[in-house]
């Protein structure tokens, strides 16, 4: 099989570059993935696969049925990308403005796509069937739960979901993942300061919102802190703070947005208190009205044990060792692909982009195209692997 799949691999990955490169050119928002989707839909249909479309808005899914009998499982890849200018130079560089693919997910499109192009072919060799699932709104943490809501896991429900995800701090080509939590716990805040406004020659008329909000956002930030081994058990970021239209008035109202990233629920709910009660008191400190209000929350990414063990036998089969690496820290970034993993048994991977890759989330990153042939060659194993009759969580 490994030689199998390696000539496979071989025989697409030209074109899984330059395909890369044109869904690297259309980076669309959360929810608003058109041309995003139509690409996938005709790449899927040229597979000879019949496609789902419009899943929760702009989600696709397909069914890959092998010729033996077996489990279903599935590979997620997520579409949207991100609101920041890219200024990487390059000549496949983002075509829509204030929009480019800066974490990647151009590249797990592809590595799914060509995965599920190689599975069809070796449909007489796959056992069950291999749901393939294009999820839109990652970025905004809500894609998982509009698209479990809306089933696009499909019936039956797969026995096991995987995904990859670019991933700087490793050598290009570098596979990696580790057991347990693998990502952060992640809730997003909103504050409303109301103070009293009036004019701004005469402050003493006032309670200027905007100062006790910057009140607030040192306290709030002063949160995070490491533990014991250095590791960090919460983070506390503000991204986003508003208030006032003119620069001669105090404004009524200001408002604050960021996130608490936590490691596990005893962290969650230690910070959780401790970000209520800080709030609160600076409020009656500063003599404003405040308002918390808890947006949204995303689960931590937990990887299955015994599917991580799958990971690393496929691993050595398929890929030499200096390929192959373990993550020992949990990350404090957050993936909606833990909404999946509260269902069923899921396992998150880490793709090397390269040591020297700029961060992700910045304008200068680019998917390494060079990484592609790992990611495709390890979706395809675990999908023939994690489908056969024996294959059996533990």
């Amino acid at each position: 099989m490994r030689d199998t799949i390696h000539n496979e691999v071989r025989k697409i990955i030209d074109k899984a570059i330059d395909l890369r490169h044109r869904f690297h050119e259309i980076p669309e928002s959360s929810f608003e993935e058109n041309k995003t989707s139509h690409l996938i839909v005709q790449e899927l249909q040229q597979m000879g696969l019949d496609v789902e479309e419009g899943i929760a808005g702009t989600g696709v899914a397909a069914n890959i049925k092998g010729e033996l009998p077996g489990n279903t499982i599935a590979l997620r890849a997520d579409m949207d990308a991100l609101n920041i200018e890219e200024e990487t130079s390059k000549p496949y560089a983002s075509r829509h403005k204030g929009l480019s693919h800066s974490c990647g997910h151009d590249g797990h499109i592809v590595c799914l796509l060509e995965a599920a192009r190689i599975l069809v072919k070796l449909r007489e060799q796959l056992a069950g069937t291999v749901r393939v699932i294009f999820q839109p709104g990652e970025e905004n943490g809500t894609g998982a739960q509009a698209m479990i809501a809306a089933g696009a896991l499909g019936s039956p429900l797969p026995v096991a979901i995987f995904a990859l995800h670019a991933w700087p701090y490793l050598e290009s080509g570098v596979v990696a993942s580790k057991p347990g939590n693998i990502t952060a716990a992640i809730d997003y805040f909103s504050i409303t300061v109301k103070g009293k406004g009036g004019h701004g020659a005469r402050p003493h008329e006032s309670i200027n919102p905007i100062i006790s909000a910057s009140h607030i956002v040192q306290e709030i930030s002063a949160l995070t802190n490491k533990g014991d081994n250095g590791k960090y058990p919460c983070v506390v970021s503000v991204g986003m703070i508003q208030g006032g239209a003119q620069p001669n008035t105090i404004p009524d109202h200001a408002y604050i947005e960021g996130t608490i990233r936590s490691t596990n629920e005893t962290n969650r709910r230690k910070t959780l208190e401790k970000f209520n009660k800080t709030v609160k008191e600076i409020g009656t400190q500063q003599n404003v009205q405040t308002a918390i209000d808890f947006i949204k929350y995303g689960p931590p990414v937990n990887n299955n044990p015994y599917l991580y063990h799958l990971f690393e036998k496929v691993g050595e089969e398929l890929l030499v060792p200096e390929k192959r690496a373990y993550i020992k820290q949990q990350s404090m970034g957050s993936e909606d692909f833990g909404n999946y993993t509260q269902l069923l048994p899921g396992l998150l991977i880490r793709l090397g982009m390269g040591k020297s890759s700029p961060p992700l989330h910045t304008s200068r990153f680019d998917f390494c195209d060079k990484s592609l042939d790992a990611g495709i060659t390890i979706l395809v194993g675990l999908a023939m692997k994690a489908t056969e009759n024996d294959f059996k969580e533990k």
